[in-house]
């Protein structure tokens, strides 16, 4: 009985600090990392999700090849990394005030145009629904309806 227990610790421990890889999609609250991938010319993921208002990390990935950035846009706050060579990385801590629709896009040159662009839920249905899957898995219809005319 005592290995079972200690197994099951052992488990819970590693599974907390594999947080990392669902982080397309924060519903556990504040505090969080969310790790966003840029590439020639994408974010990954482009959808977003957290439940409340609150201070937020952003980790900003450049797997292109090519320099990007990342910026976070919406009610009355902006903010954004600083320029990241291909393969570098950078945090952005960010309070996001209130419940509603963020953008998150790509500041460097037209790479916004070119398909560099995203959006970050706070709050609302979205976050709500299907915890943890709604950045990563593209299924929730509203997202699937933007991305049918767009291409990206």
């Amino acid at each position: 009985m005592r290995l079972i227990l200690v197994a099951g610790l052992v488990l819970t421990v590693a599974l907390a600090g594999c947080g990392g890889d669902d982080s397309s999609s924060s519903s556990s609250g504040e505090g969080q990392t969310i790790e966003i991938h840029l590439t020639d010319f994408a974010l990954d993921p482009s959808q977003v999700s957290v439940e409340k208002p609150g201070t937020y990390t952003f980790r900003a990935i450049n797997d292109g090849q090519t320099v990007h950035a990342l910026e976070v846009e919406g009610h009355g706050m902006e903010e954004e990394t600083e320029n990241l060579q291909p393969g570098a990385s950078a945090d952005l801590t960010v309070e996001l005030p209130e419940l509603g629709e963020y953008v998150l896009y790509c500041p460097v040159g037209n790479h916004r145009a070119m398909g560099m662009e995203g959006s970050l839920q706070v709050g609302g249905s979205r976050a709500s629904a299907g915890a943890g899957e709604t950045g990563a898995s593209g299924e929730d219809d509203d997202d699937d309806e933007g991305d049918d005319g767009y291409g990206g």
